[in-house]
């Protein structure tokens, strides 16, 4: 990085700070900014309740940030953060949390002193256990951690009676507790790309059970008792790419074993007519299905106005998530929460701010430029 760059850069960032101070500011964007050490700044911000620290190149999350109370989100995500200090317990009020993508490797017992956490993204971390201690976690309602050496998940997980978003994809499970009936407001439980032997069972006693994402394990059979009838709110079972697939299996409406989605109308409108969809046209059901999950994995939003749209027309969605059923599944990015939230000075600081990032991406271009032409 050129000297002027780094200067500009450096000093824009004090320069948000200081107005976040002043101003008593309940967000501040840093993200993307190449910081490497948290400005000491920074942690007068008392006011602050969202701060996102995403996509920057920290390697220490000191435990000064900690004593801001007041927030309620922050976002680590894509650092080079090793480990967190155990005084992280402390913030209290903390609703949405995100450490994906840092070389962790463990989560911390006090991460369950977050007794307000409701959204937690650990993907992609090197962990290979969930602490137990995530059972206290009473109020979460999405967890993400794919992408990890998980092998199991501790029982004390089954005790998140409001979890409604589990994502697991990509880990190396081969068991689950018997006991995942108790997560009774379980509606998405993404498991692809695992090690399941067993088809889980227990999962199906989950009344708002939506989506059950298991493709790509070693599953050979159906439970014994496989009954899907009293789950009013089920759209589909999904069993590609596991060895049930070229075995002698039963066919299940909801229950996906090939590549190929239904096509005929009459499939089509039978998985419709069993979804809370009814209105959608048939051939319109599965790209519906994909926003539609989409845009319910948003955690703690505030409540939209009845005059306001709805929330899935007003998010930047992947195009795959649009265009394909199959990615449905990846969890939403929380360094893009609130982002529809921002009131018009939060927005113009925003664009200011990508203001002086342009400035920041072209200045090498233009210095070199002078040089050649001088």
């Amino acid at each position: 990085m050129s000297a002027i760059l780094k200067f500009i850069r450096e000093n824009h960032i004090l320069a948000l700070i200081e107005q976040a101070i002043v101003k008593k500011k309940s967000r501040l964007s840093l993200n993307a900014f190449e910081i490497t050490e948290i400005p000491n700044l920074l942690y007068n911000c008392m006011e602050v309740e969202h701060l996102y620290l995403h996509r920057n190149k920290i390697s220490v999350a000191p435990v000064q940030i900690t004593e801001l109370l007041n927030l309620t989100t922050l976002t680590l995500d894509y650092n080079n953060i090793s480990s967190l200090p155990p005084e992280i317990g402390n913030l209290k009020n903390l609703v949405n949390l995100n450490i994906s993508y840092n070389p962790l490797k463990v989560l911390i017992p006090e991460i369950g002193e977050l007794e307000n956490l409701e959204a937690f993204w650990c993907n992609r971390i090197g962990l290979k256990e969930i602490p137990p201690e995530i059972g206290k976690l009473s109020k979460l309602d999405t967890f993400g951690a794919r992408g990890n050496e998980l092998q199991t998940i501790p029982e004390e997980m089954t005790r998140l009676t409001k979890l409604r978003w589990l994502t697991l994809e990509n880990n190396l499970i081969d068991s689950l507790p018997n006991t995942m009936d108790k997560m009774e407001a379980l509606v998405h439980c993404n498991l692809r790309n695992n090690r399941l032997r067993e088809f889980p069972a227990s999962v199906l006693q989950c009344p708002d059970l939506m989506f059950l994402q298991l493709n790509n394990n070693l599953i050979t059979s159906l439970s014994v008792n496989f009954d899907t009838s009293f789950l009013a709110m089920l759209e589909m079972i999904d069993l590609r790419m596991n060895p049930i697939c070229e075995l002698q299996h039963p066919e299940h409406p909801l229950v996906r074993y090939a590549e190929e989605m239904p096509t005929s109308d009459t499939d089509l409108s039978s998985q419709a007519s069993t979804s809370h969809l009814q209105g959608q046209p048939a051939v319109g059901v599965a790209q519906a299905l994909a926003i539609n999950a989409t845009a319910l994995r948003l955690p703690a939003v505030p409540q939209r106005h009845p005059n306001q749209e709805p929330l899935v027309v007003e998010m930047e969605m992947d195009a795959s998530s649009i265009e394909s059923s199959e990615d449905w599944e990846n969890s939403v990015n929380s360094s893009e929460l609130d982002v529809q939230y921002q009131s018009d000075e939060e927005r113009a600081d925003n664009e200011i701010a990508q203001f002086f990032q342009a400035v920041g991406m072209v200045l090498p271009e233009l210095s070199r430029y002078a040089s050649t032409a001088s």
